[in-house]
């Protein structure tokens, strides 16, 4: 008899709260009830900058009934994510406790990035082109509420990710002082994105050779019901047609005729700008049907070990960790050969100090960040390289994580004097402390950056780390700059490590 389980996947968005209750056996995913509740509670966060004591009772009014539902389906488990609107909300902390408080869910808020990967990741598995699309070539655009992630795929790898905070609420509520004239609201709206966005395109996207689109949206569902389509493809033709429909009508004609909401005709419209501005004289263009949800069950069945997708998305983060720091002239032999001896003295002390397999994700991308503060100033290089971090997203991680990589660049030196540190949770400083003592004594084996080891083998035993370093070159000055290093490790994790050299 094939073991399955009942998991809910629940999604507080911009502009509605929403629920698949599906049953998963292996890596099928078969959803057997589906639910929304429409609230624009983007609109406040936006306009006001925090969620109204209103809106959070309509919110726990409406998980409350979630709750209910997936107590008639004996759900095994559950995740519940909150997007854009509660993450920028000033009031984000007590909104999170008072949902918990009255319907004893749970929330966690993810990242524009996040939400992206989520999507990516349902594409994979739900879709069987994924792998032939990447690894011809192909731009995704996915426009969420507050903002848009443009990647692009070439030969199964994620050249870059980029996000920008125009998604298609945002610029709606933006520009809403022009709402009482439709015909003038659409002409200027469509003139912001365009300005807006090839401003971007000049400064990233400057190499259009792809050959695939792919659009993401929460409007796509509705863009397909302009034209009557139902699969993932919309020709060129059809394309036309919609964005026809959506400029040249007014917004209670077409919310009347296809019976979508005026909210929604507002939010297509931006979309539709948004997707003109990255197609290309395509034939046709991919626009599969991939909620939220859809990535939050792909994600459980990954967590729970009953299948992967066939592309490793935890390369995707590193791909575009690699990609922001190529901006900054960073030394790519120095930062290969960085992670070569990372990877040798990590794995020698990951599983007596409990160090994980996600853990050595970020310490990867903290040294593909460490030296890119080179690029502004050498001195206090590290401060520079920790401001570089923060402020570009990092595709596939969370807050939290993105938070921990910052401060591993920031403490690469040892020094801990950033007030900021000391008001996080013990646990993640402990994590930053580690990290941060195997990123240094991995940067002191190439101190000089001209890869003069060759290799290394690493070795714990009765206490110590021994490193054996194989080159015929003199290491006098990484032998100095190594026992500097090796201070810094022996106090986080209290044992002592030494250098030896063998001509290899």
């Amino acid at each position: 008899m094939t073991k399955y389980k009942i998991f809910a996947a629940v999604n507080i968005g911009s502009t509605a709260i929403s629920m698949k209750i599906a049953e998963i056996s292996g890596k099928k995913i078969s959803v057997i009830d589906s639910v929304k509740y429409d609230i624009s509670i983007g609109k406040e966060t936006y306009n006001l900058g925090k969620i109204s004591y209103n809106a959070v009772d309509e919110i726990c009014s409406c998980l409350e009934k979630f709750v209910y539902i997936m107590e008639s389906y004996k759900t095994d488990d559950y995740v519940c994510y909150a997007t854009t609107a509660v993450r920028e909300a000033l009031n984000s902390e007590y909104i999170i406790e008072q949902i918990n408080i009255r319907t004893g869910l749970k929330v966690s808020i993810i990242s524009n990035e996040e939400e992206c990967f989520l999507h990516y990741k349902a594409f994979a598995l739900n879709t069987d082109y994924f792998d032939n699309i990447i690894e011809e070539g192909a731009i995704i655009t996915d426009v969420l509420s507050g903002s848009i992630q443009i990647s692009k795929y070439e030969k199964s790898e994620l050249k870059y990710s980029q996000n920008l905070p125009m998604g298609s609420l945002r610029v709606t509520e933006l520009l809403s002082g022009f709402k009482n004239n439709t015909s003038t609201f659409t002409d200027i709206l469509e003139e912001y994105i365009k300005t807006e966005i090839e401003n971007y395109k000049r400064s990233f996207f400057k190499n259009t050779n792809y050959k695939y689109f792919i659009a993401f949206g929460s409007q796509i569902n509705n863009l397909k019901k302009l034209i009557g389509v139902d699969d993932d493809k919309i020709t060129k033709e059809q394309f036309d047609e919609i964005y026809k429909i959506l400029s040249e009508r007014s917004f209670d004609s077409i919310s009347d005729e296809f019976n979508i909401t005026y909210n929604d005709v507002e939010l297509m419209i931006s979309s539709v700008f948004i997707y003109r501005m990255f197609m290309k004289n395509d034939d046709f263009i991919l626009a599969p049907n991939i909620s939220l949800e859809d990535g939050m069950c792909v994600e459980y069945i990954e967590k729970s070990k009953l299948a992967h997708t066939n592309h490793i998305f935890t390369n995707d983060t590193i791909s575009s960790a690699s990609y922001y720091a190529g901006k900054y002239d960073v030394s790519i032999p120095h930062y290969e050969k960085l992670i070569e001896f990372l990877s040798v003295i990590f794995n020698s002390i990951s599983k007596k100090f409990g160090l994980s397999k996600r853990d050595f994700i970020l310490l990867k991308t903290a040294a593909i960040f460490s030296d890119t503060g080179l690029y502004i100033n050498i001195n206090d290089y590290n401060r520079y390289s920790y401001d570089i971090v923060k402020a570009n997203s990092i595709l596939g991680l969370s807050q939290k994580e993105h938070e921990i990589v910052s401060f591993v660049v920031l403490f690469q030196d040892g020094v801990f004097d950033f007030e900021e540190y000391n008001y996080l949770p013990k646990n993640r400083r402990l994590l930053i402390s580690k990290l941060s003592a195997v990123l240094s004594l991995a940067k002191s084996l190439d101190f000089e950056y001209n890869q003069k080891i060759d290799k290394i083998k690493s070795r714990l035993k009765d206490g110590d780390l021994n490193i054996t370093a194989y080159t015929d070159k003199d290491i006098v000055l990484i032998k100095r700059q190594f026992d500097i290093s090796a201070k810094f490790f022996e106090e986080v994790f209290g044992i002592k490590t030494y250098l030896n050299k063998a001509v290899k």
